[in-house]
């Protein structure tokens, strides 16, 4: 990996495996308690995901991506650790061994380097507020986590939540023939510069799913109902007439005998016939359309928020709101 990487390029880039295929996004670096160098990055998997770790020394930065040479189905196995604490001689060994990695010598760990760290690595003290950085190695020491011998690990001031820690003084030897000065030699901390915490905070994300509520059903059935119509009907019936015979007529039907004599009519009338049909009225159809109305949702989302306590002045705490 580049020796000349600051820990706050990495972390809010994407990381993908050795196809090309998204990991997910850089969340913290972890530096070497020894060399200050980037070591290893925890790689938010997904929104609901945990935190992988991956190794910096094998990895390369190209200013937008992280490409880590591993499938990603091998770094989401990955040992879980959890972010945010310092990890152990053990866990690193576990790390190296589940990479393939020849671990190194000697005691080292990496804690997880917080903003404005740079690249210098912090102790496994206490790390709530931040840790001020050292200055970086000198141009032709190449950043990378082999242990260094005979080198004194300087110390660095560290703020806490009850009061700082000032360095160790650094003793310093003057050259021969010159006066011994204040100024602070090549291994001395420098001043602390200025520290830095990331605030974060929850965000909705709202999206729809589609749900069965029930189902719809259509049934046809038969109802009885009376009714009552109007008709005309024709009957027959009889009616006397009485027609004067003529002379002709008399003189035939006067010499016929007297007799008794029936004549019949049949009379006829009509009678309703009641015969049933069916007939199609209309289609009854069961559509199924969509609307759309308002609802509203709520929760409650987290903010971190950030709280300045000054053991030199006998002020409230200030609490820094944006």
């Amino acid at each position: 990996m580049q020796t000349d990487i600051d820990p706050r390029d990495l972390i809010g880039h994407k990381a993908v495996d050795r196809n090309g295929d998204k990991i997910g996004t850089v969340d913290e670096v972890y530096l070497d308690d020894a060399t200050g160098e980037p070591e290893w990055a925890a790689v938010r998997t997904g929104i609901f995901g945990r935190d992988a770790f991956v190794p910096l020394t094998t990895s390369e930065f190209s200013g937008e991506e992280l490409r880590v040479p591993y499938d990603r189905s091998l770094i989401k196995e990955s040992p879980d650790f959890g972010v945010g604490q310092h990890l152990s001689p053990a866990q690193e060994l576990q790390l190296y061994r589940y990479y393939g990695l020849d671990a190194p010598t000697g005691d080292r760990t990496a804690a997880p380097a917080r903003p404005g760290q740079g690249t210098a690595g912090g102790r496994a003290g206490d790390l709530d507020f931040g840790v001020s950085a050292p200055a970086a190695p000198a141009t032709g020491h190449p950043m990378t986590t082999a242990p260094t011998t005979g080198r004194q690990r300087s110390a660095e001031p560290t703020i806490g939540l009850d009061k700082p820690v000032e360095p160790a003084p650094v003793p310093t030897e003057p050259a021969p023939g010159r006066p011994q000065t204040t100024a602070p030699s090549q291994g001395a901390p420098r001043p602390a510069g200025p520290i830095e915490l990331t605030l974060r905070e929850e965000r909705l994300e709202i999206t729809n799913e589609w749900h069965v509520l029930g189902t719809a059903r259509m049934r046809k059935y038969v109802v009885t109902e009376p009714v009552e119509r109007r008709v005309q009907v024709t009957r027959e019936r009889v009616r006397v007439e009485r027609v004067p015979v003529t002379d002709e007529e008399r003189a035939e039907l006067s010499a016929q005998d007297i007799a008794e004599a029936v004549e019949e009519v049949t009379l006829r009338a009509e009678r309703p016939v009641l015969r049933k049909y069916v007939a199609s009225l209309e289609r009854v159809r069961l559509v199924v359309e969509r609307f759309t109305e308002e609802q509203v949702i709520k929760d409650e989302l987290r903010r971190e928020r950030v709280e300045i306590h000054d053991s030199s002045t006998s002020a409230a705490p200030v609490d820094s709101r944006r």
